[in-house]
């Protein structure tokens, strides 16, 4: 990764900061390897179960963008979420996603209800390929060890 990107972790474990830093990293490393400006905060705190979601992304301005993961996941999950929401940074930086209350744009076309959204299931798509080459190439583990640890770090 480009020394220019700032990636910033705070709460949960200082394990989980490690994980969530390092998984971040190989993200960008990923797709967007040529971006020298990104600015990462991402919070790993307790998400209520009533919000019911495990994770989300805000676009804040330009490359500003902060990620809000729920720290009280086993692990394989914990690391799903983070690349699911990285895949969004992606959409975003690139421009395929924009935010305009009440519409989402997606590729220019409008979206207003709320029917699976494109840019979701492209986030459901590359959430396990990028969890499962940031576990064989950077924690150099196999996937099944880490799925095998059903508890939380």
């Amino acid at each position: 990764m480009h020394p220019a990107n700032t990636i910033e972790i705070t709460g949960g474990l200082q394990k989980q900061r490690q994980l969530a830093y390092n998984l971040i990293e190989y993200c960008i490393d990923e797709m967007l390897p040529r971006h020298r400006s990104l600015w990462i905060e991402c919070n790993l705190s307790a998400i209520p179960k009533k919000e019911r979601c495990v994770g989300y992304c805000q676009h804040d301005s330009g490359n500003d963008f902060t990620l809000e993961i729920d720290k009280n996941q086993n692990l394989y999950d914990f690391l799903l979420t983070i690349a699911h929401e990285m895949v969004h940074v992606k959409q975003y930086v690139r421009k395929e996603l924009k935010e305009d209350f009440p519409q989402t744009i997606w590729f220019n076309k409008v979206y207003s209800d709320g029917r699976c959204y494109p840019w979701e299931l492209e986030a459901w798509k590359l959430q396990k390929p990028l969890t499962h080459g940031f576990i064989k190439k950077r924690l150099e583990k196999r996937i099944k060890d880490i799925i095998s640890i059903d508890k939380r770090l």
